[in-house]
This record gives C-alpha cells, structure tokens and sequence, in this order.
C-alpha cells in the first residue's frame, strides 16, 4: 500500500498541481486534462452526503460552498477524484458507495486504491480497467535492500544473508533449509515486509520466519524489547501493561474500520499516551484546521500491523473470538477478513483452534435462512469430527497439529465459498421425518482411525462439491417439529435442525471410502432413511454426484423428480427409465437435455399417463428425429405442461407443424418460453384456447407480415403478468406493438430488448407505460437510447404512483 499511497500522492500533489503539461503523459486521458483534481481519503468522505461538503471540509474551507458545489457540477465530466485507502474506511460509508456506483457525480473519472482482497467481484465490475502492484522482483529487492543500508548508515555485509537468498535463490540442497528460504523470498516480495526484515536484520541478524505471521511477532518482539530498554520497564510489564490493551484496541478499531486511536481510547483502558509512544507501538498526529480545533490521533503504522494486535487479541481473548465469528457473513470471511483471519488461524493452536473451527463450521456449514447444506457430506463429517476432538474421545498428538490445521482450513475455506452459490445442487424435499429415527454413533469408527486423522481430513477434501438442500412439504411438521435436546447438540429444535443433526451424526467416513461415486446415496439412507418423496438435481460445479443422485432416487418412493439432463454418463442413461417406471411420481421436471439423450427420454415419457405435471426442456430443437418429433408430439398432447420453452435455431417443418396443431390446445399452459430464428406464425387467436401468465418471444429475425397474429394473441391473454420480447424491429413495428401492450393490463413485468428503441421513441413508450397500472419492472436492454434519453425515462418512473423499477 506504501508504493500505491505514493503514486498516488505524487499524481495528485506534484504532477497535476505544479507540472505543466509537455505533451508527454504517457496516459489517456492526459492528467493535465481535468480541470480539478480532488485526492481525499475513504476516511474524509465519512459521515458526508455530499461529496461538495467534503471538499470544503478537507481542502478548501475558505472557499464559499455555493461556489465550491458549482464549480464542480460545472466541471464534472473534467473532474477527476482520488479516494485512496478504500480498505480502510468502506464500512457505513455511503457517499463512498455512491460515488462508486455512479449515483453522484457520474460523469465524473474516479481513481480509486486499496488492497486487494477487499475488491469484490461487484465492486470490480464499476470500473472500467484495474490496475495492481506485483511486489519487488529479484533486482528491486536487492536494490532496496542496498539503498536501505545505506540509509541506516549500516555495514552491507550485515545483509548479506539476505542479498544471498535474493541474488542466488535456485541453489539450496537441504530441503528445510530450502523451505525456510523460500518463505523468506516470498515474504521479500512485499516492500512493507522486506522493509521490516531490513529492520530486523539491524537489531538481530536475519530472522528464522516462515510466513507473515512469524514476521509481525518478530516485530513486536523488537518492539517490546526496545520499549523495555528505553522505558526502565520488564518486557512483562510492558507486554501486561501497554501491549494487551494496545491489542484490544486495535480489535475494536478494526471492527470500526478504522486505522487510529483517539486519547479518550487509550484511557478506557488504562494506558498513558505518553507511554504508547515510547513504546514504539503507535506515533501521534495532529490534524490541524483553520476552522476547528486541533485533532490528535494515535496511529499504527500500517494496518496490516494493527490486523496482526487485533488477531492477538482474539486469540488470547476466545470469548471475543467466538462473539466476532458468529456475526461475520460468508462474504466478509471471503473478502473482508482475509489478512485477520490468516493471522489469528496461526496463532490459535490446541484446543482453541479446534474451538475456532467448530464456531466456523457451525456458522457456515448449514444455512438456517436457505435450510442448505454447504460442501455436503464433508461439512458434516468435520463438524462431527471436531466435537469429538472438543469431547475429547480423540486426542491429537501435537505432530499432527500443523497438518490438521491445513487439512481442516482447506475444507471449512470451501464450506464459505459454497455458500455464495445462488441455488443448490440437490434439493431433497420429505413428506416428513420419521420421529423413531435413532442417531448412531459413529465414535467407534473414529476412534479406531484416531492415528489416521490426517488420511481422514485428506478423504474428506476428495470429496464431491454438493450443496444439499432440504424442504419439508408439511408446512406444519417443518415449523413445528422438535426432537429432544440429547438429540439436537445445541441446536434449537425444528425440522432443519433435526435433518441437520441426523446427517451431521449418522455418516460414516465409509460413505465416501467405500464407493465415491455413491456416498451421497449412503449419507441420506443412513442419516434420513426412506421418508423423501421429492428429489431435485441441478449441476454445478463439475456436475459432481448425479450417479449418486440417481441411485439414491431409484431407492425412493419419490412423488417429484426434477433433473438437468446435460454431459451424463452411459450409467446414468442405463438407470433414466428405471427412475421413470415409479408408479408413484407424479411432478417430473427435466431441463437442459441434449438432443443426443431424446432417444433414450422420449420414449418412456410419452408412456407417463398418471403425471400431473410435467416439464421438458430441451436444449436445442434443430436435429431432432422425425421418431422423436412423434414422441414429442404425444407428450405435447397428454396436456401435461405448464410451462414450454422451445430452443430451436432452425426449425424444420415437422416440428413447426406439430407445434401448430399442438400448443393452442394445452390449456394447462401458464408459460411459454420461444427462442427461435426465423418467423413466428405458429397459430391464430381464433384457434388458441390458452390463458397465459407468462410469453417470451426471442427470435433473431421477424418479418412484418408474420406479426399479424401476435397483437391479438397477446390481447386475448387477459391474465398475462409477464411479457418478454426480443427484435429488431423498425419504429413502424415497434409503435404497433406498443399500442398492444398498452391492453395488456395486468402485466407486473415488462421486458423489450430491442436496438430500434431511441430518444424518438420514449414518448410513445411513456404513454405505453401510464396504461399500464400493475407494471413493477420495466426492462429495456439493448437499446439505443442516449443519455439524457435514459435520464428522462428514469425521471418519469420517479414520478408514477406505483413504484417502478427501470433497467435500461
């Protein structure tokens, strides 16, 4: 952060304020080319809801505000800011986000630094280009390390172990000498760290440091013992009396996102300013303005060192430590709290660790909101791992620590990871759980693979990704289920919960050992038994477990089946017509089938008469068999489908028929869904029986004489709430197709992607949209709107009554 604080410091401070321009700038946009150039921190646009207020404040308060506000909105598009620090002071800091996502000056240029872990991917996507620091490579460090010599007025031959690993980094023979040196190497790469190296070589020689962690306890060994030299004071006195208070602080600091302390901090804790300083812990600034009073802060020197204090706190205070994981969401674990977490995992060790992860596991292998399983089934078999550990019906011997630290990282890191997936993998839904369920105890297999924890913990990280979520179809049974405390280990009683406890409990390691490719069968059969009746396959990450998914669903008494049916194996066509021989299924869903597969699914489908209710989507249309158009065609008939989505880019007569005699007598249908090229004259209003909820036309051409029927189809469905059209349609077209839409009026969703909608055009759209009462969502995508077009129409929703989201 040092090295990007000083670039940007000098574009803001030198370049652009004392430069003249000499046509060299090997930017674009020429940093002389902005009329202002505002640099202010995170920190200073805190507690503001105008960015003009928080100039005044921070840099010109003697400027009139009324002029400050117009001299900005008069140069917008040739203003640019600098926010430095964002990492900093991005928490409760709305003018920051403001600014970020264009909701204040917009037209403005925003320069933006932080470090990078706290750049999420959404906050990514509001910029147009990035750019990072890649650290020191081989010749900078040496330079760095030569010239920080000669600073210090220190002999070079003092470094000269470190000028050895950087200059001569390939040559090592014993390998944990190799280690020891490699980690240093990497450590050297940062600047901040290789300064502090430099420092420590100063006092003690080169330092036996494996990673960062080991580096800032170095630090404050130095520091202590410093502070003990020059105070007159025993490092245990220093350590009780200065260190521990500073470490509290820097954890409520950092809770508040913030990098300093004030005196009246230091007081609630007992610790003189005076001795703070000496110390060498923290230095002191005082802000100075023309209009308040003199502001003085106590500061550390870089936040990653305040991060190290704050990890030392949690882990010397477990209560602390447990308190602040159970209110951190997976995002902040993820992003946030990366430079913490690596910190205070390193110097929790033994008991507390163990304690730490299963806080962590507990926190984010189940999801309470979403009733989800996150990395199942190997979340649940560390959790129950763990509180063996914590019941001590398995000791760990000390040599094992390191590894199991690793083994156990790797997979609580995928447990948080899991749960930024929008869907899960496998939804399994129950009528409900039989209550004479008995959990078994799995401690006799544990205990007897005790001195193979590690092989246990490696198995665990082969195991597939799933998401495994599960809903209860008795509302009742789900909210008001219980099961006694012995069974509920801490959790509070519901349906999840005793789900939850029966898979967590009743999984033995056997479940993946014995056949990886069916452990998910095993886990649910030993943890649930036979009370699913709902089961719902969607792939992601690698497609992991559908064998499994599938043999645990031919064991089932299943009333719903819902599967994506892409990229599966010879196995699991062998077992699709057992699944569909079940006389009890009754709601089958199938999305995304490949063509290849219709011979296989076709033909036992259009046999399925005692459905209810079916869904088939198939992923392109084009190369279907005329067999298999016939088979389509009796499903199409049994009158089974409440939604159609038909994928075809070129479409053949056979099938353009079959969906013409076909569609406009499914009167089941709500939905249907056409993403096709070519015309759309599929049938006339005087033959349609249908009373749509939902229409989406997405085509890539449509000529206007096969338009006629669509305005009439379209008035005809009187209970329309969806409306999605997809064109490129002339102005003549559109006004007409307008005019249509204005009759639909109970549609909430509107959606128009077409590039012939511009400025010429809104006016007519708006009255479109007044006729419209029930409209919620307008979506007008792929336009061609300038804008201030786009200005206008958002200033209209503004003012309807009904509130009116626009995505343009």
């Amino acid at each position: 952060m040092y090295g990007i604080n000083l670039l940007i410091n000098h574009i803001s401070c030198f370049q652009w304020g004392h430069e003249k321009c000499t046509e060299e700038c090997k930017c674009a946009p020429c940093l002389h080319s902005w009329t202002f150039v505002v640099y202010l921190t995170a920190a200073n646009l805190k507690g503001f809801k105008k960015i003009h207020n928080a100039v005044r404040k921070h840099l010109l308060p003697k400027l009139s505000i009324h002029k400050l506000k117009a001299a900005l909105k008069s140069s917008e598009s040739k203003t640019l800011f600098i926010i430095d620090s964002y990492d900093e002071c991005f928490k409760d800091n709305v003018l920051l986000h403001d600014l970020i996502q264009g909701r204040v000056y917009a037209n403005a240029t925003l320069l933006l630094t932080s470090r990078p872990n706290y750049l999420k991917a959404h906050l990514k996507k509001a910029f147009d280009s990035k750019l990072s620091t890649d650290g020191f490579n081989r010749e900078q460090k040496r330079l760095y390390v030569t010239r920080f010599a000669n600073s210090k007025r220190e002999n070079e031959s003092k470094f000269e172990g470190l000028l050895s690993l950087i200059n001569d980094d390939d040559s090592w023979n014993d390998y944990d000498e190799e280690l020891h040196r490699r980690h240093i190497i990497s450590l050297c790469s940062n600047p901040l760290n290789l300064a502090i190296i430099c420092l420590l070589i100063c006092s003690d020689g080169l330092p036996n440091i494996t990673n960062r962690t080991e580096l800032y306890k170095s630090v404050t060994k130095f520091l202590e013992k410093k502070a003990s030299e020059r105070m007159h004071r025993p490092m245990e006195e220093i350590e009780a009396d200065i260190i521990r208070p500073i470490c509290q602080l820097s954890f409520e600091a950092y809770k508040r996102n913030e990098v300093s302390l004030s005196k009246v901090d230091l007081e609630k804790v007992g610790v003189r300013a005076d001795d703070v300083l000496q110390s060498g812990f923290l230095t002191k600034k005082i802000k100075v303005s023309l209009l308040d009073d003199p502001v003085e802060r106590f500061y550390f020197s870089h936040k990653t060192f305040l991060e190290y204090l704050a990890a030392k706190h949690l882990a010397q205070t477990p209560d602390d430590l447990r308190d602040w994981l159970e209110t951190i969401d997976a995002d902040e674990w993820w992003y946030e709290e990366d430079s913490l977490k690596s910190f205070f995992i390193d110097l929790l060790h033994g008991d507390s660790f163990m304690e730490a992860s299963l806080v962590i596991m507990e926190r984010f292998s189940f999801s309470h909101k979403t009733n989800e399983f996150h990395n199942f089934p190997a979340s649940c078999l560390l959790l129950e791992l763990l509180r063996h550990l914590q019941a001590k019906t398995i000791i760990l011997s000390p040599e094992m620590e390191d590894e199991f630290k690793k083994k156990c990282l790797s997979i609580i890191n995928r447990n948080v990871n899991d749960s930024f997936d929008e869907y899960a993998n496998i939804i399994i839904s129950f009528a409900t759980i039989s209550q004479n369920a008995q959990p078994q105890d799995i401690s006799m297999n544990l205990d007897t693979e005790a001195e193979h924890v590690i092989h246990y913990l490696t198995n665990l990280e082969k195991c597939p990704v799933i998401i495994l979520m599960i809903k209860c179809a008795d509302e009742s049974v789900a909210n008001e289920f219980s099961v006694p405390d012995a069974m509920q280990r801490g959790l509070q009683g519901s349906f999840f919960n005793y789900a939850a406890n029966q898979l967590s409990s009743n999984i033995p390691l056997a479940s993946y050992k014995e056949d990886p490719t069916d452990f998910l069968r095993i886990a649910l059969e030993q943890g649930l038994g036979n009370d699913i009746q709902g089961m719902e396959y969607k792939p992601s990450k690698g497609g992991f477990g559908l064998q499994s998914f599938m043999r645990t669903a031919l064991q089932k008494p299943l009333k719903m089946l819902k599967m994506v049916l892409w990229q599966i194996d010879s196995k699991c066509l062998e077992m699709l017509p057992k699944l569909l021989s079940n006389p009890q299924l009754k709601i089958l869903h199938f999305f995304d089938v490949e063509t290849c597969y219709l011979k296989h699914l076709l033909p036992p489908l259009s046999r399925l008469d005692a459905l209810d209710e079916l869904y088939l989507n198939i992923h392109d249309m084009s190369d279907m068999e005329s067999q298999e158009i016939q088979y389509y065609e009796q499903i199409l008939k049994k009158n089974k489908m409440q939604k159609l989505k038909i994928n075809v880019y070129d479409i053949s007569d056979k099938l353009k028929s079959v969906l013409q005699r076909t569609i406009p007598t499914m009167t089941a249908l709500k939905e249907i869904d056409f993403w096709m090229k070519g015309s759309f004259d599929f049938w006339s209003s005087a033959e349609d029986h249908l009373q749509l909820e939902s229409f989406a036309l997405r085509v890539t051409s449509l000529k206007s004489d096969k338009i006629d029927n669509l305005p009439e189809l379209l008035v005809k469905w009187t209970n329309l709430r969806s409306l999605r059209i997809e064109w490129n349609q002339n102005s003549v077209h559109l006004l007409k197709m307008f005019a249509v839409i204005a009759k639909c009026q109970m549609l909430n969703e509107l959606n128009i992607y077409d590039s012939g909608i511009g400025d010429d055009l809104i006016d007519r759209l708006w009255e479109m949209v007044k006729s419209l009462k029930q409209l919620k969502s307008l979506h007008l995508r792929f336009n061609n709107l300038s804008s201030d077009g786009k200005q206008k129409i958002k200033d209209l929703a503004q003012q309807r009554e009904k509130l009116l989201s626009v995505d343009l």
